[in-house]
């Protein structure tokens, strides 16, 4: 799959507010962006008539009659994250958009390119003679350019359709690129217009090329409130049934995971039973909840996947596991073990890993030196992560003897991470200002045949240097060669 090298995907912090008045007309986005005057420019750009172009149909089919039942008879807690007294806020950091906002639209508009803003206000003026005008413009089209136009027409919620008929026809090349795609898609999405999305998936299908986040962002700007959420979930579903293959898998997979981090659960829900339930589609819910730390949800959605029929594995476990030992409550999480044993077989390195790494968060050495006889006796080695996190437990509690032993430790069981222990351990007394100490790991280490992490061994040699231990530092150097050399 090709990615334009010369796009690059503006991430943004994204904060959903719901307060008390009705969400048509208080919802309000914050971009990190921005710093001055924001109400104006999403008055502007998200309550205008055009931003609301989903109102409920005088006769909804029956998919969207059986949505709307469902989301409106569902508790309120699984849409609310807090009491309705309190604001709701969605951290979407992990979307990258396509979208650039500056301190306003006009803004935005004066930092196009002569070019891109000549190709927009043609495509705007929706001429029939768009085609032939735009070859006279003698073009010299690259992906970027292409790309900051499908953003612009975006943003002024014009149709891409006819530029990018015009593209295929004259530029397949472009067309070619799956992004540029994406973001058609997503144009249309805007627009409402789901029909023309079909032939696009359909292209698509052909290439087997899955949906990506960008085809489906126009889901963050127009599920406002509910009403507009089961709005695009009756349109996408629709879309996506017609479809098929490679894009109805992926794009489920999307909408559910928007859905959630939209904190639409009820409705996400919905949407895994309009499918055959997978286990993979629950994960990325529990996944969402384990984020927000509800413990409770994403136990409400184990219980719910069994009934169902959906047999919960590893990573379902692991997620609950997590989530309830980064909230201290480890209690549970040794019960969700067990029951994990019971219904997935034993644990893996990657559930020790994550109960190990949050034990040694809050300091208990004790259950981290059980946790690691636990792994011995049932022959599962450690990740290097799960070394790595008592290694600075040890350290960050003062413990710089027993972080030593450890280490030596790992290397008489003759641990694949050796070496990353070994440099770890160097790199830490190199940061606390011991050059001395960590020269003298490095010496231990490869006196035992152990290569230690290259940029460590530059750091050390590099601070040796500075200190004028010149002698140290050429033996340092010269025992790394013959090592490297054998």
């Amino acid at each position: 799959m090709v990615i334009p090298k010369l796009f690059n995907t503006v991430r943004f912090f994204f904060f959903f507010s719901l307060p008390h008045s009705p969400p048509s007309y208080s919802s309000t986005f914050l971009f990190s962006n921005i710093t001055s005057s924001p109400s104006a420019i999403f008055f502007r750009l998200f309550h205008s008539p055009r931003s609301f172009l989903f109102s409920t149909p005088t006769s909804s089919s029956t998919m969207h009659s059986d949505i709307h039942n469902y989301a409106t008879t569902c508790s309120s807690a699984a849409l609310h994250l807090h009491s309705p007294s309190t604001h709701r806020y969605l951290y979407l950091n992990s979307y990258s958009y396509s979208y650039s906002y500056s301190n306003s639209y006009s803004s935005y508009r004066g930092r196009l390119s002569g070019e891109v803003s000549d190709i927009v206000a043609l495509i705007r003026e929706d001429a029939n003679d768009l085609g032939i005008r735009l070859n006279r413009m003698n073009l010299r089209l690259s992906n970027a350019l292409v790309v900051e136009v499908l953003k612009a027409l975006a943003i002024e919620r014009v149709s891409a359709l006819r530029f990018f008929d015009w593209l295929k026809n004259n530029h397949a090349e472009i067309c070619g690129d799956p992004e540029i795609g994406f973001l058609v898609v997503n144009n249309c999405g805007l627009l409402g217009n789901y029909e023309a999305m079909v032939p696009i998936l359909n292209e698509f299908n052909l290439k087997r090329v899955p949906l990506r986040r960008n085809a489906f962002g126009f889901l963050l700007f127009l599920c406002l409130d509910k009403a507009s959420a089961v709005e695009c979930v009756t349109k996408m579903i629709g879309v996506l049934n017609e479809v098929g293959g490679v894009c109805q898998s992926s794009g489920f997979r999307l909408l559910i995971e928007m859905l959630g981090v939209l904190g639409f659960v009820d409705i996400a829900k919905f949407v895994l039973g309009t499918m055959r339930r997978k286990v993979n589609h629950y994960n990325i819910l529990i996944s969402i909840m384990c984020k927000r730390d509800d413990c409770k949800g994403a136990e409400d959605l184990l219980n719910e996947m069994k009934r169902s029929g959906c047999d919960p594995n590893r990573l379902t476990y692991n997620l609950l596991i997590s989530c309830l030992c980064k909230n201290g409550k480890f209690a549970e999480a040794f019960e969700m073990v067990k029951t994990m044993e019971k219904e997935c077989g034993r644990p893996d390195a990657s559930t020790f890993d994550i109960l190990i790494n949050l034990s040694c968060k809050h300091h208990q050495f004790d259950l981290v030196s059980k946790l690691l006889d636990e792994m011995t006796l049932k022959g599962i080695e450690p990740c290097v992560s799960t070394h790595a996190a008592v290694i600075k437990c040890y350290f960050a509690s003062g413990k710089y003897a027993e972080a030593h032993e450890y280490v030596v430790g790992t290397t008489i069981k003759r641990s694949f991470s050796s070496n990353a222990n070994y440099s770890l351990l160097a790199d830490l007394h190199l940061k606390t200002g011991n050059v001395l100490l960590a020269q003298k790991i490095l010496f231990e280490m490869m006196d035992k045949g152990l290569k230690p992490n290259f940029p460590v061994y530059m750091k050390i040699r590099k601070r040796l240097q500075k200190k004028n231990e010149m002698d140290l530092s050429m033996e340092l150097s010269r025992r790394y060669l013959n090592l490297i050399e054998k």
